[in-house]
């Protein structure tokens, strides 16, 4: 038995990731030695290329590194290896061609406990003394959520890691739901969970779990070299982000605001939106949902919409909603100074207003809110109906002797991709259908 006051606080070794600073921050400075680390994402988010670049870093320092596959040839490991390590240093080098290895001989988890003890604890074996071992892919061989005794050999691998010192990094694969596959154990049994997920050109980056430092909900946003590697995207802006729209019936814009993040680590997915109807919130996600290599599921959003004088709610407000949503899960700003109106149906499209609504937004925007709004977004099928209110309005505001001379852009787009690729047109939107 051992009293609290005898304990001796131990630190923990760390293994650094040089070349990975944004990685090693993220983590809270670095690799724990005999920590569970587990890659999750959909096939084609750069999981691969995550645990390469990890690798690499690792190997370079001359540390011991072993990255098994099972879905993959060696060959192929080998070329994204290679892909991820560009400009190293000649010693640096040497070092990644020494200490870095690639093995395809654990097809399954289930011969993991015994690879650990015989071919890397072992005196004189061709392993012996590496530090970290990566597995990709825990399911690469179709491995079930049902298969709980296959799952036990995997937490047995997991436990002799972490009390030898081995630092371990599993890629596992995720559900249509945007859940980590396999049983709930699972995530109880690593450390450290960092989640990937595809958004158009960029990737996004969460650690849902962190038993070494800091969890991270709020999605840091990835970019990707000319050599295909993963860096921090330069671009990005607070999780928060404000868009203007129109309730249709008031003097003053509407405010709508947003923030998606992941859960914590145990609970589920939230929606909060306050005054707000929760099923026109959740079609708006199902719309986005529609786009092209946006995954947004599985996450918890909290929407705001400042309504002046306690109005209803407006369909027209279903496009500035939408747009903060994707800012804030994109960390893409929105030009200050931009209004949008418009309702959104199931495929995205964007809807024109009522001519009466239309009318009334271009008063609003001519007599209170002269020089503030400098371009408006809304439905290509209405923009040049809208510009003739507008010069109508602005005609009658300077017989009233009112200055007009702040010009607006009107800007009609078909759909919510479409106005995605006017917005930030970096981000290589494809499904741009009409």
């Amino acid at each position: 038995m051992a009293r609290f006051g005898d304990i001796q606080a131990t630190g923990r070794e760390r293994l650094d990731l040089p070349g990975l600073l944004w990685l090693q921050d993220a983590l809270g400075g670095g690799l724990v030695r005999g920590g569970n680390y587990l890659i999750a994402g959909d096939p084609g988010g750069a999981k691969t290329t995550l645990a390469a670049q990890i690798s690499v870093a690792v190997a370079k320092c001359g540390v011991g590194v072993v990255y098994l596959t099972n879905e993959q040839g060696i060959a192929d490991i080998a070329g994204v290896m290679e892909r991820v390590s560009p400009n190293l240093t000649p010693e640096e080098l040497a070092n990644v061609k020494k200490h870095l290895f690639c093995d395809d001989i654990v097809p399954e988890v289930k011969d993991l406990p015994d690879f650990i003890v015989c071919r890397m604890l072992a005196d004189g074996q061709e392993y012996h003394g590496c530090r970290m071992l990566v597995y990709d892919s825990i399911q690469g061989h179709g491995l079930a959520p049902t298969a709980v005794k296959q799952y036990h050999f995997l937490y047995k691998f997991l436990e002799l890691a972490r009390k030898t010192g081995l630092c371990t990094l599993l890629i596992g694969h995720v559900t249509k739901r945007g859940l980590v596959a396999g049983p709930k154990d699972l995530e109880h049994n690593i450390d450290v969970m960092i989640y990937l997920r595809r958004a158009f050109r960029l990737r996004l980056f969460f650690v849902p779990k962190n038993r070494f430092g800091r969890a991270i909900p709020d999605p840091v946003v990835l970019t990707m070299d000319e050599n295909g590697r993963l860096l921090k995207a330069p671009h990005t802006t607070a999780q928060s982000s404000v868009v203007w729209g129109w309730s249709g019936d008031s003097e003053n814009l509407t405010e709508a605001q947003a923030v998606v993040s992941m859960p914590p680590y145990g609970s589920n997915p939230e929606l909060n939106a306050p005054n707000l109807p929760r099923e026109r919130i959740k079609q708006l996600l199902c719309t986005i949902r529609q786009l092209k290599d946006v995954d947004v599921t599985n996450l918890s959003y909290t929407v705001n919409c400042f309504l002046p004088g306690h109005k209803r709610y407006c369909v027209e407000l279903d496009l500035p909603l939408a747009v903060s949503l994707l800012s804030s899960y994109l960390q893409q700003g929105v030009e200050p100074n931009t209004l949008f109106i418009g309702e959104l149906d199931l495929n995205s499209r964007i809807r024109r207003p009522s001519p009466s609504y239309l009318a009334g937004l271009a008063h609003v925007l001519v007599h209170n809110h002269t020089g503030i709004v400098r371009r408006v977004y809304l439905s290509a099928d209405c923009e040049q109906e809208f510009q003739g209110y507008l010069a109508e309005e602005e005609k009658n505001a300077q017989a009233e002797g009112l200055e007009v001379d702040y010009p607006i852009q009107i800007i009609g787009v078909l759909n919510l991709a479409k106005l995605l690729n006017l917005l930030w047109p970096d981000l290589g939107i494809t499904n741009s259908a009409s």
